[in-house]
């Protein structure tokens, strides 16, 4: 009797302590959240900007004076005595063609020259006599109709062997290549025995002393260049890693199969830089793109293959946006989608940011 009187006191004090924790809760008053302090961070506003993009084209360093010296009669060559890099004088012997043949063509006509000299004297001489007897009605005009035939006829022949013989002495000239100005051979085609043809090729001579970079460019840029603008070049093998000149010339008429169109800037004392002809270069253009959105590379936030920014609302409230990107240019990178023109985004994410989190501007 003892154990269960005990019992029932247990519980009913248990009871009573169970319902005075309830009364303190129902009538406890609810705790209250602090507010969260807005995150200070760096924004801007989106606007379009245009952007300089730089292309960059394959050129090549040639001499601005060069000439591929041929001949245009046919014929062995015997004597060609330069190779290539040799130093040339304006006006020195390079190859000779054997003229055998022009030699005795010259001398068949000169011969025949004389001949028809020696004919239209005598026909002269005849034709003054015949002359001064018809004045004095000794002769007829059958004699004189001959006589002046006979002239005309002797003075035309004459006339056209000294011509035939000029023309064999302008071929005989072309037998002897010379150089048309100082410079350097560049390429040798031929050597002392072969046979040079009319319009091939036997040396490249070219200036050293002024070179032009030449490169060959698309067509969709060519509306943007002029001649005299200003373009930036690079020659690595001779240390030039970037330098400026004028452009001297953009082709107007371009490759009909690559739609290519050639440009060239001569480069001024290219020589003493150490630039030679032959070199590979580089042509830098600087091009004013269409207007684009562009933001810092500090707004992006990379997740996988995914790139994004955060927009900041009207609220003030941090959201994460989704962006396609374009080209790249000085530290900033083109939106493409995602971002309008006006709208603000937090330009620098130094500090980590959540979705919907309040920034302060």
């Amino acid at each position: 009797m003892h154990f269960i009187h005990t019992n029932k006191s247990f519980l009913l004090i248990s009871a009573l302590i169970m319902a005075g924790l309830i009364l303190q809760a129902c009538g406890a008053s609810p705790e209250t959240t602090p507010q969260e302090t807005p995150l200070a961070v760096q924004t801007e506003l989106a606007g379009t900007e245009v952007s300089i993009v730089t292309h960059s084209f394959p050129a090549s360093a040639i001499s601005a004076q060069e000439a591929r010296l041929s001949t245009i009669v046919m014929g062995t060559i015997t004597m060609l005595d330069v190779n290539e890099g040799d130093r040339v004088s304006r006006g020195q012997v390079i190859a000779r063609i054997n003229d055998n043949q022009i030699r005795a063509q010259l001398m068949q006509i000169q011969a025949a020259k004389m001949q028809a000299a020696a004919g239209y004297e005598l026909a002269a001489a005849a034709f003054r006599r015949i002359t001064n007897l018809y004045e004095q009605e000794s002769a007829t005009r059958h004699e004189l109709d001959e006589a002046t035939a006979g002239y005309n006829m002797a003075k035309a022949q004459l006339e056209m062997l000294e011509a035939s013989e000029q023309e064999v002495q302008e071929m005989l000239a072309y037998t002897v290549i010379r150089a048309p100005f100082e410079g350097v051979v560049s390429r040798k085609f031929m050597r002392a025995g072969d046979l040079a043809a009319p319009g091939q090729p036997v040396v490249t001579l070219s200036s050293p002393g002024l070179l032009k970079i030449r490169a060959h460019l698309p067509e969709n840029l060519i509306r943007e260049l002029t001649a005299g603008e200003t373009i930036r070049y690079s020659v690595p093998a001779a240390g030039i890693e970037m330098d400026s000149v004028p452009l001297t010339r953009v082709n107007s008429s371009g490759d009909q199969m690559s739609r290519q169109f050639s440009a060239e800037a001569v480069l001024p004392d290219a020589h003493e830089s150490g630039i030679r002809p032959g070199m590979f270069a580089t042509l830098h253009l600087s091009i004013s793109d269409e207007p684009a959105i562009f933001v810092p590379q500090s707004a992006l936030v990379h997740r996988g293959q995914l790139t994004g920014l955060y927009a900041v609302t009207e609220s003030g409230q941090a959201v994460l946006r989704w962006v396609r990107t374009g080209r790249a240019h000085e530290g900033r990178v083109e939106i493409v989608s995602g971002l309008r023109s006006g709208e603000r985004y937090i330009s620098v994410l130094d500090t980590p940011v959540r979705q919907g989190q309040r920034v302060s501007l």
